[in-house]
């Protein structure tokens, strides 16, 4: 990887992604019973570390030696960060703790921390993805949070607001299709992706065996083009659609329990979504026909 894309990539997602798991810390704390002291003192701690990383990665100078440091730092808060929210789930989902925070939205916000470090430990080790199976990663990882968000902007509205409940579980339908159709690709254009998917979790990242390797490497094809324009179109309304909902909770013009920088942090992850798929579409057009 290059010296100036390195360290431009590096800031651009420490200096998003920082600042999104401060607000997880601060979403998951409010959703725990008033007795989990212990949780909810970690979660006061891990907002603060975050907070304080994000004013680090805007003061970070742009030289690689500083981006990497700060990239370290990062990777070390984020396996804290992973840990908690693992915690916090496994005692959701064994009815070892009550509170309101829906296992999905736990899974959610891991899911979104465990990209974020592979991502900085891609960057640090200097990994690159073939173009077509970095764009379907992508493409499906925001898929996902986009119908997640969807749906949970559906549950947390008040059930009178029937109209935009309704839009709300639109949303989530039509990016769950669109997730299916980039499965569906990824299989066809990536086949040693599937192959790796069907091996044990623990011989990711290993040398693998003899036969493991005679797959045909991933290929970037017109439909695939498509596609993330199609991503991109969705993507692009589900954030107009957020922003609407953001305006009318600061304006107390809605019956929720959405508050307002829950609305603005789903806004502020369209728009990323929004930033990233118009970088894969510049790789994957790059005449602009």
């Amino acid at each position: 990887m290059e010296k100036d894309c390195f360290i431009i990539e590096s800031l651009r997602q420490n200096r998003f992604w920082t600042q999104i798991m401060a607000e997880h810390s601060l979403f998951i704390g409010e959703g725990l019973p008033c007795n989990e002291t212990g949780l909810i003192n970690e979660a006061v701690q891990l907002e603060s570390i975050f907070a304080n990383l994000k004013v680090l990665s805007e003061q970070t100078p742009s030289n690689r030696e500083a981006v990497f440091g700060l990239n370290e730092q990062v990777i070390q808060a984020l396996n804290r960060i992973i840990n908690f929210k693992s915690n916090v789930l496994n005692r959701i989902i064994t009815c070892n703790i009550g509170g309101s925070n829906l296992p999905l939205l736990i899974d959610h916000v891991r899911r979104e921390a465990i990209r974020f470090r592979t991502n900085l430990l891609k960057l640090n080790n200097q990994i690159n993805t073939p173009l077509a199976e970095l764009t379907l990663e992508v493409e499906v990882f925001w898929l996902r949070i986009m119908g997640d968000h969807a749906r949970f902007i559906a549950h947390l509205l008040d059930p009178s607001e029937r109209l935009l409940v309704e839009k709300a579980m639109q949303f989530g339908d039509r990016f769950e299709t669109l997730r299916l159709q980039g499965v569906d690709l990824q299989s066809a254009l990536v086949p040693r992706d599937f192959e790796n998917h069907l091996l044990p979790a623990d011989m990711m990242g290993c040398p693998l065996p003899p036969g493991f390797d005679s797959l045909p490497r991933p290929y970037v094809i017109p439909r695939l083009q498509r596609f993330n324009e199609e991503v991109l179109e969705a993507t692009t309304q589900i954030r107009d659609f957020k922003q609407a909902a953001s305006d009318l909770v600061k304006a107390c013009k809605v019956l929720s329990i959405i508050s307002p920088l829950l609305a603005n942090h789903v806004w502020r992850e369209a728009q990323m979504a929004i930033e990233e798929l118009g970088i894969l579409e510049r790789k994957l057009n790059p005449s602009g026909n």
